[in-house]
């Protein structure tokens, strides 16, 4: 029963790291994406805001996960 247990959290595990390497990675992206927006020559307000929501939209996920990631690391197995 044991073994059982310890073969799904070990598939949940990696299942997790991979979403989560893939969610990380959009999220360098989109930051980089941001930046080049905002530098790009002809820039319109608009353009600026889409940029600045851009990255503050990885910015925000990235900061969630971290979060969540070391909170879950600091409770107690119960």
């Amino acid at each position: 029963m044991k073994n059982l247990l310890e073969k799904e959290n070990s598939k949940s595990t990696l299942k997790n790291i991979i979403f989560r390497v893939f969610a990380y990675s959009i999220c360098v992206f989109l930051i980089w994406f941001g930046f080049d927006t905002l530098t790009s020559s002809p820039t319109t307000p608009k353009d600026k805001m889409r940029g600045i929501g851009q990255i503050v939209a990885a910015c925000v996920y990235l900061f969630v996960d971290i979060r969540i990631l070391i909170l879950k690391n600091k409770r107690p197995n119960c």
